[in-house]
Parts: C-alpha cells; sequence; structure tokens
C-alpha cells in the first residue's frame, strides 16, 4: 500500500539517528486497499472458522504441538484485531457479535461462502449492511535444532567439551476472510492473509532449548490480532500513527536557535518554534538551513498542510542539500495521494 524506498530511506536513517534530533508523533488517516459501496455504515464481525466436531484437530494438535484452545484463541484474537481496527475508522461502526459457526472439517479450509439467507438474518440483527467472518484459520510450525560444542581448558589441565542446544521454531498463522453485502447479494471481498513468526531458545538439553522458547499459544494470538488488524486496515480507512524525525541543534551560529526553537517544541508552542526556523532558512550556513527547512516541513505536516510541507521538505533537499529530507519527499507525496483516496473514500453519503 506504501511505497518504500530503500536507499534513500537508510540514508535518511542514517542521517537522523542522532542526538541532533527527536521524534513527534502523528495521527494519520491511512485509505482502505478497497472501496465499500456507499451504504454499508456498519459492519458485524462472525466466526465461521470453527472446526467441525470429532477427533480430526485434536490429533492435528498432537502431532504440531498445538495447544489445547489455541485455534480458538487465535480466532478469538483476530476478531478482536479486527474489531479494534475498525474502531479506530471514521467511515464505518463495527458490530461485534458471538455469532461462532462451523466451517470446513479442520476449520483451516475455506468452505463455499454463506447462504446470503444466513448473512441477511445476521445483518438485520445486529442492524448492519455488511457481514465480516472469519471463513479459515490454520497455523504453520516447524522446529529445528542444531548443535555448537566449545572447549574449556580446567585448571588441573583437562580439558573439556560443552554442548549446547539451539531451537529455532517458525510459526505461520493464515486466516481466510470473506466480507458479504446482503444488499447486492454480493461478496466483496475474499482472501487470506498471514503472519509469520520466528523464535530461538538455548539451552543445555535440546528439551531445556524448547522450554525456552516462547509460548506457541502467545505467538499465535499475537499473531492472530494482528492479522485481524490487517484486515480492518483493507476494508476501511483506519487512523495510525507514525513518527516524523526533526532537528533539535544545529552547529554554530545555528545551535542556539535551533536550541530555542526546540524548547518551543517541548512545551507545544510549534508556531513559536516555526518563526526561528524561518529566519534560519535564510542562515549563510546552507547545513542550517536545510535543518531548519526540513522542520518547516514536519510542522506543516502536523496541521495538515501537506502541499506546504512539500514545499519545505524540497527546499531542503534540492535548494539546501539536506540528504535527510529525500525520503520524506517521497512520504509526503505518498501521503498526498492517499489523501485523494480518502477523499474519494469518505465522501459525503447520500
Amino acid at each position: 500500500m506504501k511505497k518504500t524506498f530503500v536507499l534513500p530511506a537508510l540514508a535518511a536513517l542514517a542521517i537522523l539517528n542522532s542526538c541532533s534530533t527527536s521524534q513527534t508523533m502523528l495521527e494519520v488517516l491511512q485509505p482502505s486497499q478497497i472501496v465499500l459501496p456507499d451504504h454499508i455504515t456498519a459492519i458485524a464481525t462472525i466466526d465461521r472458522s470453527k472446526p467441525e466436531k470429532g477427533f480430526a484437530n485434536v490429533v492435528e494438535g498432537l502431532f504440531s504441538g498445538e495447544s489445547i484452545g489455541q485455534d480458538r484463541e487465535g480466532r478469538r484474537r483476530a476478531q478482536l484485531g479486527l474489531t479494534e481496527a475498525l474502531s479506530r475508522t471514521p467511515r464505518f461502526s463495527v458490530k461485534t457479535t458471538s455469532v461462532e459457526m462451523s466451517g470446513s472439517k479442520n476449520g483451516a479450509n475455506m468452505m463455499p461462502p454463506l447462504p446470503w439467507s444466513e448473512i441477511e438474518s445476521i445483518a438485520k440483527r445486529y442492524d448492519a449492511q455488511a457481514v465480516a467472518a472469519i471463513e479459515s484459520f490454520d497455523t504453520n510450525t516447524d522446529v529445528a535444532y542444531s548443535t555448537s560444542t566449545t572447549k574449556h581448558k580446567e585448571k588441573d589441565g583437562t580439558t573439556t567439551t560443552k554442548v549446547s542446544y539451539t531451537a529455532r521454531r517458525n510459526l505461520r498463522v493464515y486466516v481466510g476472510w470473506r466480507l458479504y453485502d446482503p444488499k447486492a447479494r454480493v461478496v466483496l471481498d475474499e482472501t487470506v492473509i498471514s503472519e509469520f513468526d520466528e523464535d530461538t531458545g538455548f539451552g543445555n538439553t535440546q528439551e531445556a532449548a524448547s522450554n525456552n522458547l516462547r509460548s506457541l499459544y502467545d505467538a499465535t494470538r499475537e499473531l492472530s490480532e494482528k492479522i485481524g488488524e490487517k484486515y480492518g486496515m483493507r476494508i476501511a480507512p483506519v487512523w495510525i500513527t507514525v513518527s516524523r524525525p526533526f532537528y533539535t541543534t544545529a552547529k554554530g551560529s545555528g545551535q542556539e536557535p535551533m536550541e530555542r526553537a526546540h524548547r518551543y517544541v517541548q512545551s507545544g508552542e510549534w508556531e513559536e518554534a516555526a518563526k526561528i526556523w524561518r529566519q534560519l532558512t535564510n542562515a549563510p550556513d546552507q547545513k542550517i538551513a536545510g535543518r531548519a527547512a526540513h522542520n518547516l516541513a514536519v510542522a506543516a505536516e502536523r496541521i495538515g498542510n501537506l502541499p506546504g510541507a512539500l514545499d519545505w521538505a524540497k527546499k531542503a533537499y534540492n535548494q539546501y542539500g539536506n540528504k535527510a529530507s529525500q525520503s520524506y519527499i517521497y512520504t509526503l507525496e505518498q501521503r498526498i495521494a492517499d489523501q485523494d483516496r480518502l477523499n474519494y473514500q469518505l465522501k459525503a453519503r447520500t
């Protein structure tokens, strides 16, 4: 969804990662990946991935190392993550339900879509115009072991060999989703989202190394919640928190005014700080002027003036040669493009 510019970003990170900078946090409304019909204002969430009754999923758990209740808790956390994400959107309200339905035999595969009569019933019961369903849930875990030896010379001259064990576990969680529109009788979205976790444990025995891995139950819960949040951000514009670095000091004649401006920032007086930065853009030292221009770009973005922020960022890089501002230009260009998408997604509904 967001462009990645690897080399400029790495260069900017190296430049800004110093004691001469600080961070300010911004709340940014991120557009969704797909656009839903205007008539949808509330979404009900359900779980349709419950395994059928029987021994199949229990046996699978015995062989895969899954703890009892792990998948059920994972499904619950995925639904929680979706609900949490949708609570941060101005576009929809979310209706969390206790609806839990059986899916495939082991819950890992998507079944055909639910009958429209059931979707319509759920939507009516919860006063929603769409139903978001977890349609499948699966985990894949593998653990690999390795050993290393170290030799240690004792005081009596003898040599002892110590064997250390390492356990490396890879966990991937897959959650399938469908979004139903009962009015149009259309499945608006169908996708599978996955998250990956790698963990390492050490010990004097293989069993000890395995026991030092973090709880598989906890890891599954966390990945599942991330997946739910990801799906929420796929279907709805969501508020997120981002950080922006800015300069707090400079060398030579710019040191005192830059530090004074930083004190204004610390007390929340960004306008006063901006007055100082504007003066410093006329400094004969291009490095001081570049830092001041970069800070003015951040100040403009804070108040939602994205074109003004982009202008200052371009001046900081093109006119004053502040390399760290190059990646910020890309970030602001993406934000402006995102704003155009948001304007469409949040246009007045009739």
